[in-house]
């Protein structure tokens, strides 16, 4: 199997999220009335014709269901690397902004926001830490 650096898993697990995420709001917007889902939304005793609407959100409620199941266990794979990563960044400050990047899918804007920072100085800091990382070294700040 191929190796991947730090940073890359920095970055396929930030892109996992967002895609489960994404999964996530496209069910929301299928399902929104509260009652059961695939098969056992139709009820007992009706039969369904494959021309019906429910039939068809029936078929994308479960791909999408199948979807959402196959990327929390790509979440999870990478969920222990990713946070291995995480905590060999020994300064809380700097480690919180890598978690709230690649974890929480927060923009560095939004970061500085939190942080009471400037957006440009999250992204320098961001981008030490990584080649810090990729070079071996914990970074204590």
């Amino acid at each position: 199997m191929e190796t991947i650096s730090k940073t890359e898993v920095l970055e396929y697990y930030r892109a996992a999220m967002f895609e489960k995420a994404a999964i996530e709001r496209q069910i929301e917007r299928l399902h929104v009335g509260g009652e059961p889902s695939g098969l056992r939304g139709a009820g007992l005793g009706h039969s369904i014709s494959t021309n019906e609407k429910i039939a068809a959100a029936i078929q994308q409620w479960d791909g999408l269901e199948e979807r959402l199941y196959r990327q929390i266990e790509e979440c999870m794979r990478l969920a222990k690397d990713f946070w291995e990563i995480v905590n060999s960044i020994e300064n809380g400050w700097e480690r919180g902004i890598i978690i709230e990047y690649y974890a929480n899918g927060l923009s560095d804007e939004k970061i500085a926001d939190q942080m009471q920072s400037d957006r440009r100085h999250i992204w320098r800091v961001r981008h030490q830490i990584l080649a810090e990382i990729e070079r071996g070294e914990t970074h204590g700040g």
